[in-house]
Formats: C-alpha cells, structure tokens, sequence
C-alpha cells in the first residue's frame, strides 16, 4: 500500500484561506438577499413596501402603542383621504366658476356683451355749485426751460391776465390753451398743452374740489416730464385761486388714473407739486 506523501504546511495554510474566502462570500450573498433561512412569503412583489410589513411583523396592527413613523403603519391612508376630503370645497369653487363662465359666454354668443360698470367715485359727479369772480388779474403758469440735452430743466412761469369778471374756471383753461403772448415766447417762454385740448365748461365744484373733464388729448403727445408739465400748469393755474383746494381729472365721464403711455399713476385728488417759479 502506497503511502502519500505529506502535505505541506504552506499549502494547507493557502487552501484553508481560500475555503475561508468563499465561505465569507456566501455570507454576504446570503444578507445581501436577505434570506432569513425561510422561504420568501407568499405575494411577495415589488408593487409596494406595505407588503412586507405586513409579513414581516404580523402583530404590528395590533399593538396598543401607535408607531411615531407614518409609512410603518396603516394610518397614513387615513390622513390622505382627509387631505382629499379638504380639496373638495377649491372643485365645488371651480365648478362654479366655469358655470358662471359658461352664463357670461351665453349672453356673449347671444349677441349681448357684459357692460363695464363704474364705481359711483369715478363717474363725474352730477351736482356742483359754479364760481363767480369779480374782474381783476388771474394767475396762468407756462413752461420755460433751462439746460442743454439731457441736464434740460423746466420751472414754471407766472404770468397774469386780465379777468373782467364771472366764471374764471373756463377763462383761465381758455388762456392755458392760447398759450405765452409773443412778447412772453421771446423771453423762451413755452407752454406743454396742446391747442386741441378740450375741456367741459359744465364743470362741477363742491367741498372745495374742483371737478373738471377733458378731452382724451390731455394724456397724449408728450414724454412722462412733459405730462407732469401740463398737469403743473393746470393745478398751479387753479389751486389756491377761488376756493379751489384740489382737483379731480376727468376724461368724458371716466375718472382719470393714470396719465400717458407708461402708465404714470395719478393721485385721487391733484394738488399743487412743489416746484419752483419764476415771476415774469
């Protein structure tokens, strides 16, 4: 009988560490896969994670403490279908609204279109007392400028004219609308409202407020300095003369906002602007 020759340590030692190798390989195949040594439940899929809670903890439902993490329990369904329920009011509003959109549409198809309505504040009122002057001179206020390009300034000017008496609203407008005399566009002298300007000689006063309608041309023709020019000339003309305090800027009926292309916004009640004025 034939004796096989010892092994040596070394290579004992080299195939203890490979069967070590793969014994720890399998290891953590075996975690990797979470196999527990059971077979897997039955169901198990890859649709939820709510599956395998219920089959790795079984009695979870029924413990008398309630879990402080909302996916590891069943509650969380619970809290959605509130969140639903809260929703329900916004729809109930929409539907509303496209039921209310589908009237307006109606009576447009109609033939028929919804008018726009005013606030009583902005229409022009219907009641006011006039003004009565006795003769004198009245103030009228133009334009003169100052500066070249860009440093360009422009100051207010106060000239005078003579007033024989009674209603000094449409004169003093009528002299805005003349413009400087020619002696006064000599000294450079200018004037920002247009000649095609018009305004309603049916003007109404009351509480000091003088209430005054234009034509559409008050907001037209000129940059956003220009524009603030010609609302100065008028406020300057009128505000402190006769018992006016303030004005309130029309166009037609419709209360006046805003001024100009740029949309420059207006006070509810024009006042003086403080600037300065040259005596002529």
């Amino acid at each position: 009988m034939a004796i096989s020759p010892p092994q040596s340590p070394d290579r004992l030692k080299s195939l203890s560490y490979v069967i070590g190798g793969l014994f720890f390989v399998l290891v953590l195949i075996e975690k990797s896969l979470g196999y527990s040594g059971n077979q897997f439940p039955k169901g198990f899929g890859t649709d939820s994670f709510k599956n395998i809670s219920s089959h790795s903890q079984p009695q979870k439902k029924n413990s008398l403490f309630k879990s402080s993490d909302p996916l590891t329990s069943n509650e969380w369904e619970d809290d959605l279908s509130w969140e639903e329920e809260a929703l329900e009011d916004p729809i109930l509003i929409g539907e509303e609204k496209k039921r209310k959109t589908k009237v307006a549409s109606a009576d447009t198809e109609d033939g028929f279109s919804i008018p726009e309505i005013s606030l009583p504040e902005d229409r022009f009122p219907s009641s006011g007392k006039k003004i009565q002057e006795t003769s004198g001179y009245l103030p009228v206020y133009f334009l003169k400028f100052y500066g070249q390009g860009k440093n360009t300034q422009s100051q207010l000017v106060k000239v005078s004219r003579e007033f024989k008496g009674g209603d000094p609203i449409p004169f003093v407008m009528e002299e805005l609308l003349k413009g400087p005399s020619a002696e006064e566009k000599s000294k450079g002298i200018l004037n920002a409202i247009p000649r095609r300007l018009k305004f309603d000689t049916n003007y109404k006063f009351e509480n000091g407020i003088l209430h005054l309608s234009f034509s559409r041309d008050l907001e037209l023709g000129g940059s956003p300095e220009i524009l603030k020019d010609r609302i100065d000339q008028i406020t300057y003309s009128l505000i402190g003369n006769f018992g006016v305090k303030g004005i309130s800027v029309y166009i037609g009926k419709t209360k006046l906002r805003s001024l100009g292309g740029d949309g420059m916004s207006l006070p509810e009640i024009l006042a003086k602007n403080p600037r300065k004025v040259i005596l002529f």
